[in-house]
């Protein structure tokens, strides 16, 4: 496993915490209303003023939907991509043949300057840049 690929559970992570806390997090609606989290139900700490339109107990039922939605399309997308960046463990068929000696070779032709970096994706090659 490479060095990136060890590193994709950690960010990963890092994005579920943050969706988590994101949701977590109390709000104003409209900058009238206060609201608790989204998570405990978005209900109106405060009412609105006589003369507004909104309403605070729909408006903020509706703004803390949306904002679990964004927090529950955060985590899948980023469970997804971590999962694929996992799983597609770009090897090269040289390296796959046990021919060592051309897998750099591989991954240069195939991505020119950019793929210095990529080298070989053999397990006894994880220390070989």
């Amino acid at each position: 496993m490479t060095n990136q690929q060890k590193a994709v559970p950690f960010v990963v992570l890092f994005i579920l915490a943050l969706a988590l806390v994101w949701s977590l997090i109390p709000f104003r609606f409209a900058n009238v209303v206060d609201c608790e989290a989204p998570l405990f139900g978005a209900q109106p700490k405060s009412d609105a003023p006589p003369t507004s339109f909104i309403d605070p107990k729909v408006d903020c039922l509706a703004k803390g939907k949306s904002r679990l939605s964004v927090s529950a399309v955060a985590a899948f997308v980023a469970v997804l991509a971590g999962t694929a960046m996992l799983s597609l463990q770009p090897t090269s068929k040289p390296c796959l043949n046990g021919d060592h000696d051309s897998c750099r070779e591989w991954w240069l032709g195939a991505l020119g300057g950019a793929g210095s970096g990529l080298s070989c994706q053999c397990d006894c090659h994880a220390g070989v840049v």
